[in-house]
């Protein structure tokens, strides 16, 4: 039992040393950001709000001088940068959506973008045609610490084994079929495509599974619950125990995590996030709710004016990035509904939590007479 447990340890500080190489290899400053926050993982809740209205500041003052759209639109509304101090203050700016970016594509370009580090994302578009955006590095650096700093609320550490279910938009691969074998072998994981889902292929996933025997598994809330859904009517067995099993890019029905959660024999972490807003919510070991992240955002709820609305309200789910300089998102409306609790979290995190993501806009059907009847209803 000692011996096996010296080798499971030398084994961990392998798989952990190759990810962070792997991580510090494409992006040198991963451990910098992991580090931060991490640090500031249970920081209180005024120290937070402190980093973000002084990121908001410089953000404001940055897009004023060098962003044309944002020039042109304080201009308009009489506004300054030193108008814009605090999280409340937002209200004063109007709601940024994809057309208003579409229309003015050539006045989100920064004029010193030439002088910065970036790269080329563009979102699904599930709820219309897809939208093409800039990222800062040092945002997209963030959000993949943050983002493993959120896995780590069900027990991960860096370099355990992880299995994805589900398309790019998780896991981005090249062209290079060599590239993606030795990225997947450094940081541990294997992926698995969620637009195939036959029976032959989840059955496939379930004999390459039971080889590799992942510590957890992640993917689109539908396809974690389609591939569980089949192991169970198939009565096939599984011979791995995952930890945890993240959710994540669609809403999660609570029929879906009992059936997941039954299967696996192990707790869900629903998560919520996107890159062109710089949000992520995840949930912790409570499960009371998704904790919103205040470093790389600030993440508002409000009506359809854009004002903010109080905790237990249901409302638009808007974004402010506060690291993205190639292409600042300022009140960007994500799409989405959702709903902010009216109490801490009992595990101690003074992050505010999202309570429920209703769903997309999109998602909702109304009857000639305005009733609106949200597609859970059908499910």
């Amino acid at each position: 039992m000692k011996i096996a447990s010296i080798v499971g340890a030398r084994l961990q500080f392998i798989n952990k040393f190759l990810f962070i190489a792997g991580q510090e290899l494409k992006y040198k400053s991963f451990l910098k950001y992991y580090y931060f926050v991490k640090k500031m993982e249970y920081a209180s809740h005024k120290i937070l709000k402190q980093h973000q209205e002084e990121k908001l500041q410089k953000l404001i003052q940055f897009a004023y001088k060098y962003v044309p759209y944002y020039s042109k639109l304080f201009k308009k509304l009489n506004l300054k940068p030193k108008d814009i101090q605090s999280i409340d203050d937002l209200q004063k700016l109007p709601i940024l959506t994809k057309e208003i970016i579409r229309n003015n594509q050539q006045d989100f370009i920064p004029t010193n973008l030439k002088d910065q580090k970036y790269i080329i994302g563009a979102t699904g578009g599930s709820t219309g045609q897809p939208l093409q955006y800039r990222m800062s590095i040092d945002d997209v650096i963030l959000g993949n610490a943050i983002l493993y700093i959120g896995w780590s609320y069900a027990g991960y550490k860096l370099g355990d084994k992880v299995a994805v279910i589900a398309g790019s938009s998780l896991i981005p691969s090249t062209k290079s079929k060599l590239i993606n074998n030795i990225k997947a072998f450094m940081m541990n994981y294997k992926m698995y495509s969620s637009f195939d889902l036959n029976d032959k292929y989840m059955n496939k996933i379930v004999a390459e599974l039971n080889r590799f025997k992942p510590k957890y598994l992640r993917g689109y809330a539908s396809s974690i619950y389609l591939f569980a859904k089949h192991i169970k009517n198939k009565n096939l067995n599984i011979n791995f125990c995952p930890k945890g099993i993240f959710t994540t890019a669609e809403v999660l029905f609570d029929f879906q995590r009992e059936l997941i959660e039954d299967v696996f024999n192990c707790k869900v972490y629903n998560q919520y996030g996107l890159n062109d807003g710089g949000i992520s919510a995840f949930e912790c070991e409570m499960h009371k709710g998704l904790h919103v992240d205040m470093i790389r955002s600030i993440t508002e709820v409000t009506d359809e004016n854009g004002k903010q609305l109080e905790a237990g309200k249901e409302g638009h789910i808007l974004a402010t990035s506060l690291y993205n300089y190639a292409m600042p998102f300022i009140r960007y409306d994500t799409g989405d509904l959702g709903v902010l609790a009216d109490e801490r979290c009992e595990c101690g995190r003074e992050t505010p939590l999202l309570e429920k993501i209703v769903g997309r806009v999109s998602d909702f059907i109304y009857t000639p007479d305005g009733t609106k009847i949200h597609g859970e209803f059908f499910s």
